[in-house]
């Protein structure tokens, strides 16, 4: 089992997730700007299935456009930022191309909207928006997959895993090993700083449009829900098998039956660059896993190939007692 050091990221990442996308919101703030003396006042923020209907201040657009742009490569850059081992992998790169993408969707599709609307007299009269909202789509698709195809080749991260030796048991025996294991104070601020934007970018939607699109407001609760049940994890190792559940909800939770383990290793975890970030994961090759912070980890292999992972401290105990049990149900 081997720990990572950081890597230098390449600068051609940091241009696609964070110098491009700003330029991009940059270019749109400046062109909603030139557009304001042609606007009506107020203008159409919102559309239905019947057209235009919600409204708000001719500058809420621009400063929404701003807000948002800033916000969004704020996170993706924090995200980066926390990442350890080599680099770029494969997450690294879709992080950065998700950036540039989220930035043209969102800027194209606000410009156009401003833009459908110039010299209107009344806002309701503001053509359909859908044709510019699906082209800018495509546009945000096109430039990630441009990104992707001039980034440097992912490269592969090796998980390096330790068989672990059965814990001696005497006969009759039976012990239980209980830990937890909490997201690191980095994962945590990432999390905030995500849910505080998403907040906050609700709440000027909700005030700006009068409070037409209050339903949104259930995004951010939604998201202080998960992020919570996320935070803490208790795992335990007992007869029956290896117990993750998530405190002090109790779900999401997994139970992996020791008669359903082929073998229990331990490895070292770098969360970013394995899983993609930190909570209840997936990740290619590696199934599901429970990634509260990077280092030692748990890995059980079942017996029809799955895998999961924990990442706990001390899980050279834990992965003793769990080959153990698992050994005496096989």
């Amino acid at each position: 089992m081997t720990t990572s050091t950081r890597s230098r990221m390449p600068l051609s990442v940091w241009i696609v997730a964070v110098a491009l996308p700003l330029l991009v919101g940059l270019v749109a703030v400046a062109v909603q700007l030139a557009w304001l003396p042609e606007l009506p006042d107020p203008i159409a923020i919102h559309w239905g299935a019947d057209g235009a209907d919600g409204f708000g201040p001719v500058w809420s657009t621009t400063v929404l456009t701003a807000g948002l742009t800033i916000g969004l490569v704020g996170l993706f850059a924090a995200i980066l930022l926390s990442a350890r081992g080599p680099a770029p992998t494969a997450i690294h790169k879709i992080l950065a191309v998700s950036s540039l993408a989220v930035s043209v969707l969102l800027c194209g599709t606000v410009t156009a909207s401003v833009g459908i609307q110039r010299g209107l007299e009344d806002a309701a009269d503001a053509p359909d928006i859908t044709p510019w909202l699906i082209g800018s789509v495509l546009v945000g698709l096109g430039a990630a997959a441009i990104a992707w195809a001039v980034l440097p080749r992912s490269v592969a991260v090796a998980t390096e895993l330790s068989r672990a030796e059965p814990l001696t048991l005497a006969p009759g025996e039976r012990s239980v090993w209980i830990a937890e294991t909490r997201l690191s104070g980095g994962a945590v601020t990432v999390i905030l700083l995500a849910v505080g934007f998403a907040i906050a970018a609700t709440a000027f939607a909700i005030i700006v449009s009068d409070g037409l699109v209050w339903p949104l407001a259930f995004i951010p609760v939604l998201l202080v829900l998960m992020c919570a049940s996320g935070i803490s994890w208790r795992v335990r190792v007992d007869p029956s098998g290896l117990t993750v559940r998530s405190q002090p909800f109790g779900w999401p939770r997994t139970r992996v039956a020791a008669s359903d383990i082929a073998s229990v290793d331990t490895s070292h975890v770098e969360p970013l660059a394995e899983f993609g970030g930190w909570g209840w994961r997936w990740a290619p090759g590696r199934n599901f896993g429970v990634i509260a912070r990077g280092g030692e980890a748990i890995e059980v292999t079942r017996r029809d190939g799955r895998r999961f992972t924990v990442t706990v401290d001390d899980s050279a105990t834990g992965a003793a007692l769990l080959a153990a049990y698992s050994g005496v149900a096989r």
